[in-house]
């Protein structure tokens, strides 16, 4: 019985304004104190007992890196006794460098799922390499026998990960709220979950919200 455990990273010092990615560069972001506390609190809410056995990936950005190194840490688990894949295809929705908000009407006439940021992607192309990291995972989960498995990435590109694996319509996708940090999102058979938010067959997910007025 299939498990798969995704968390967003903790607290980084961009989400709290200390940090610009656009003048230190995205992949270098690393964690609050409060993002460290987050990531130990996650990893004491698994336990060894889920994460001693799990095939564990992660986005090879610092903050996720560090994330993993908390929620291992909170878990009783040295980082030396499991297997860890660090995958690019987990890594942001790359946002370009043009100014951000600029682009919402664009966005907005364009499609939240499909415009394109300059000079970056749009969460239809973070939807293409996510699908292409599931059917590897899959595929691993099968060789080895798998139960558990822990994904540590990004807010949209978790999203992006639940859409393809419940093959989540374009609209379902623009329904979902990112993530807060280090929110806990499980895949698993619906039977498993108390109020899954979405089902597909037999597997359902928890731990998203759908978006309020104004997000």
């Amino acid at each position: 019985m299939l498990t798969l455990k995704l968390v967003r990273h903790g607290q980084s010092r961009a989400n709290v304004k200390e940090v610009d990615a656009k003048t230190v560069g995205d992949h270098t972001i690393e964690l609050t104190d409060t993002g460290w506390a987050q990531a130990r609190q996650v990893g004491a809410s698994f336990g060894p007992e889920f994460l001693a056995d799990a095939i564990i990936y992660t986005s090879p950005y610092a903050r996720t890196r560090q994330t993993l190194a908390g929620i291992l840490e909170g878990g009783g688990v040295s980082a030396g006794s499991v297997r860890i894949y660090e995958d690019p295809r987990l890594r942001e929705v790359d946002p370009g460098y043009a100014e951000y908000d600029a682009q919402t009407e664009l966005r907005r006439t364009h499609g939240w799922f499909y415009y394109r940021f300059h000079g970056g992607e749009s969460p239809a192309d973070c939807f293409d390499r996510t699908s292409s990291f599931l059917d590897s995972m899959m595929r691993q989960v099968e060789r080895k026998g798998a139960e558990h498995v822990l994904v540590v990435t990004h807010g949209l590109t978790l999203r992006c990960l639940v859409m393809r694996f419940l093959h989540l319509s374009v609209e379902q996708f623009d329904q979902l709220a990112n993530p807060n940090n280090c929110d806990v999102v499980t895949l698993a058979e619906r039977h498993e979950l108390k109020e899954p938010l979405f089902t597909s067959g037999r597997w359902g997910v928890d731990g998203l919200r759908l978006r309020q007025p104004g997000e």
